[in-house]
């Protein structure tokens, strides 16, 4: 009997100990993207003056720090090409040089190395002016709905465009638009299609189910002009 007994403690202890343990797996705490970056300087629809260099200046670009960004991609478009030019920065400030005479908009991209993920911040547009400028096109429009490849419903056929213009000179209160739209591309690049007039920044036009439609929003003050991009959009 007590052999029995012996026997039965072994088997136990032995399935004790060829038993697997049960391993506690504690979940990553997933890292978080950094914060949006403040913009604070070229300032918003602003006219950035330089010296007597006519070819080309220094434009200092300045933004608040963002928590958890190592560091940052600065983002210039210039307006009148609609090129977008990447530098990256570990802080603020960066200088960078830049052809006068011309609109831009720039853009500040958080990054972090302990994530893939980004922040981007708002977009400000800026006049770099060279010497001798008294007076500045207005900044090519925004175009806000529809964007570029979006696709959008129609209610009874009609669809409202809308953009938003400014002028370094005027702000908005001068400002006058004409708007170029049709389903070939090249007919509003090269406006060959009949422009439509507005002092507003929406316009109604009509559209028809499943056409591809494009357009291009003139901008006009007292005295000059500027092009947006052309953008393109599809009707359900």
């Amino acid at each position: 009997m007590r052999q029995y007994i012996a026997l039965i403690l072994v088997g136990i202890y032995l399935m004790s100990c060829s038993a697997k343990k049960e391993v506690e797996v504690v979940p990553a705490v997933p890292e978080k993207a950094p914060e949006v970056a403040e913009l604070s300087k070229p300032t918003n629809n602003s006219v950035c003056l330089v010296g007597g260099n006519t070819r080309a200046d220094e434009v200092q670009f300045t933004w608040v720090p963002a928590a958890g960004a190592t560091s940052y991609d600065l983002k210039i478009t210039n307006l009148k090409t609609n090129t977008t030019e990447t530098k990256s920065f570990p802080t603020s400030p960066a200088t960078v040089t830049l052809a006068t005479g011309l609109p831009y908009e720039w853009q500040i991209v958080s990054k972090s190395v302990k994530t893939a993920m980004t922040a981007s911040s708002a977009k400000w547009k800026f006049y770099l002016t060279g010497a001798g400028e008294v007076s500045y096109a207005p900044f090519p429009a925004s175009l806000t709905f529809p964007a570029s490849g979006q696709q959008v419903s129609a209610a009874s056929g009609q669809l409202k465009l809308t953009w938003s213009g400014s002028d370094p000179d005027t702000g908005n209160s001068l400002l006058s638009y004409e708007v170029f739209v049709d389903t070939d591309i090249a007919k509003v690049r090269n406006r060959e299609v009949a422009a439509q007039k507005t002092k507003s920044e929406t316009l109604t036009i009509p559209v028809k189910s499943g056409g591809t439609y494009f357009w291009m929003v003139k901008t006009s003050d007292a005295t000059s002009t500027s092009y947006s991009a052309v953008y393109g959009f599809r009707v359900n």
